[in-house]
């Protein structure tokens, strides 16, 4: 009787052991994209694959990711244990530059792995760089003109054509020497500022046109403290 009560219980325990221990696993094949370099503006497309290497079945309640970076799932959401899944990646370069890392989340019911997360990285070139990105004139005479320069350099692969530039104040004049420049190339924009009496504070807009650019234009901000009311 003894005998036949511990048989009983070994069979209860395995069976219950069996049923603790199945369960999905999440694995992806390579959970970390490098792009490389991209130039601004351009887009990063991916496709990451994942399959399912537990013994249930595999659910995706959700995707997200960070700002810059969209997901969507492209397999169903449900795996049969060693199903296949995947999951496309879209980086817009648009509003970045410089080293840039974006995180993907997939939300599923792996109880070791419920969040899983992947990463898309690499580094974004600006087609023309600004020196300085912005111009702080500082301290300024109302009345009285002060002048400034910036620098532009094309670093793309492509000759650009920049347009007529403009200030978006009447106060702040712009001049441009030419309106095209290869690559390696730099042009100079030549600025002048006359503040108007009775201002304490300035800040404006250089616009310049440039075919090859994100959203084809350059903006460039000017700020200055007028004083000697």
């Amino acid at each position: 009787m003894r005998t036949l009560s511990c048989l009983v219980a070994l069979i209860l325990f395995c069976l219950c052991g069996t049923n603790v221990m199945a369960s999905p696993v999440l694995q992806v094949q390579e959970p970390k994209f490098d792009f490389g370099e991209v130039y601004q503006g351009n887009k990063v497309l991916h496709i990451f694959r994942f399959s399912n290497q537990g013994d249930e079945d595999l659910l995706i309640d959700r995707v997200s990711s960070s700002c810059g970076c969209t997901a969507v799932l492209v397999s169903e959401k449900k795996l049969s244990p060693g199903g296949q899944g995947e999951l496309q990646a879209n980086f817009d370069s648009t509003r970045f530059h410089g080293t840039v890392s974006k995180t993907i989340y997939i939300y599923s019911n792996d109880p070791v792995n419920p969040v899983m997360q992947l990463h898309i990285q690499g580094k974004v070139l600006e087609t023309v760089v600004v020196e300085p990105s912005q111009v702080n004139l500082g301290q300024v005479k109302a009345e009285e003109p002060v002048q400034s320069k910036v620098v532009l350099r094309n670093q793309g692969a492509e000759p650009l054509t920049l347009g007529e530039p403009r200030s978006t104040a009447k106060e702040l004049k712009v001049k441009m020497p030419k309106a095209s420049f290869s690559p390696g190339e730099e042009v100079t924009l030549e600025l002048q500022l006359t503040p108007k009496p009775g201002q304490t504070r300035f800040s404006g807009y250089v616009l310049v046109p440039v075919t090859g650019v994100p959203k084809n234009e350059l903006r460039i901000p000017v700020y200055a403290t007028i004083i000697g009311q």
